[in-house]
């Protein structure tokens, strides 16, 4: 037994032995793949990319993302006045409620929860307003879209309905008393007008709030964000037995939005011819000027490289393409006058309006990204999977997504599950410049991209 376990050991050694003594010989293959042809990674970066400052045509303003709306003036250089109306309705506390016969009015109040503010400088925060409180003459409806320009001058009863000397110094409330006019004519609602909110709608349409503009070429003003959510007004009457009654409306949360107007239009150069690009390229938010960029120009230049090197589009693999915005800062531009995000918005053609939408990645089903980046005064977008779809779709005869971008400020927005949702900002004032071509920080095309051989 001690001879055959002995004889077993030697014959694993030896094999063990032989096994080791075996090369592994790893060449097959070199040389098929010259060095020139290998896959790697490679950087093509461009500057001066073409950017314009463009007006637009409308703009949705009910704001998905909070139940407020903005009323207020404000005049900041060299963007000029901007002047914001809200528009409001107030339902009744309860509905098939009666006057009665000979309702006396005593008076009648309206209470607003300020829920933001945006100053042309710190020292205007508690400047005096002049409020002017209009009543609607024209019917609003749930189902229908409301854009910067769909409330004019005319769809406005020309009286005001608020007390003369009305104003707001910028507090968290503000309280409007009411004429006795209006009083009168929510106490002269029928049986009918208060069987429900739609008869109760004809009657009383809602308010548009607003303040005495700020004077022209004067600096200074301020933007106010109300909360219709916490709206309130009281009526008080006297009702057939001689007795103080008091009857409440709340705020309509579910439609409410802004009306602006911007004298910044005065800075765009985007027409028909296009001009040189300038140096400088103007922002405003809500319905002011906005960067407008061709991606065609980006992909004509993509498409130049690569005819430059004797390579065909379906042989170009985009890693990573991010577009840079610098950020110019001087006397007159603040950093914490930019928003913190900007995102790529299309023009939507529709049949009855204008509007701009956030484009989403093709394939990430994601934005553009547009962050800015404080230390170095930057918007970053990474456009890498949409320039990517661009070129397939040239090759195949045609681009059929949109190539021309708007930059648009952006909020982030979490529901009640937690899920966070992108949405274009309608309710913050923001402004500033960027760098153009020919400056010193022109906007910037940054590839990274593979070939495939």
């Amino acid at each position: 037994m001690k001879r055959n376990f002995f004889f077993f050991l030697m014959t694993i050694t030896a094999a063990g032995g032989f096994g080791a003594c075996v090369t592994a010989d790893d060449s097959f293959g070199t040389g098929l793949v010259p060095d020139d042809q290998k896959p790697r990674v490679q950087v093509y970066t461009t500057t001066n990319l073409p950017v314009y400052t463009a007006t637009l045509d409308s703009i949705p303003t009910i704001a998905v993302s909070a139940s407020a709306c903005v009323f207020g003036s404000i005049h900041v250089y060299p963007f000029g006045t901007t002047d914001a109306r809200a528009i409001f309705r107030m339902y009744p506390a309860a509905v098939a409620h009666s006057f009665g016969e000979h309702p006396v009015f005593t008076s009648a109040n309206l209470t607003l929860v300020i829920s933001g503010r945006k100053m042309a400088d710190d020292d205007q925060r508690n400047i005096v307003q002049n409020i002017r409180l209009h009543q609607l003459s024209k019917t609003l409806s749930y189902d229908s879209s409301y854009y910067n320009n769909s409330i004019t001058d005319s769809d406005c009863d020309p009286t005001p309905v608020n007390l003369p000397g009305s104003t707001y110094n910028g507090g968290d409330t503000l309280e409007i008393s009411l004429t006795s006019d209006f009083g009168n004519h929510l106490l002269s609602a029928s049986a009918t007008h208060m069987d429900s909110l739609l008869h109760f709608y004809d009657h009383f349409k809602g308010f548009a709030l607003s303040v005495d503009a700020q004077p022209d070429g004067t600096p200074g003003g301020r933007l106010n964000q109300m909360d219709v959510s916490y709206a309130m007004m009281v009526l008080n009457y006297k009702n057939d037995e001689g007795r103080d009654t008091a009857f409440y409306y709340y705020g309509d949360y579910s439609l409410m939005f802004s009306v602006y107007r911007h004298s910044s239009a005065a800075l765009a150069d985007y027409a028909s011819p296009l001009p040189a690009p300038a140096q400088r390229i103007y922002f405003e938010s809500l319905a002011g000027v906005k960067p407008v960029i061709d991606l065609t120009s980006v992909k004509d230049s993509i498409l130049a490289l690569l005819h430059d090197r004797n390579l065909r589009p379906d042989q170009l693999v985009i890693n990573n393409a991010s577009i840079e915005f610098t950020v110019k800062m001087d006397a007159n531009h603040y950093l914490s006058n930019f928003p913190e995000a900007l995102t790529l918005c299309a023009r939507i053609d529709t049949t009855d309006k204008l509007t701009y939408s956030i484009i989403n990645d093709a394939n990430t089903n994601a934005n553009f990204g547009g962050g800015i980046n404080r230390s170095l005064q930057r918007y970053t977008f990474n456009i890498a999977q949409y320039l990517q779809q661009l070129i397939l779709e040239e090759r195949a005869g045609g681009i059929t997504s949109p190539v021309q971008f708007y930059l648009f400020p952006t909020t982030t927005v979490t529901d009640s599950y937690g899920y966070s949702y992108t949405l274009l900002d309608n309710l913050t004032y923001s402004y500033g410049e960027l760098y153009g071509a020919g400056s010193n920080s022109p906007v910037t095309l940054r590839l990274v991209y593979t070939i495939l051989y």
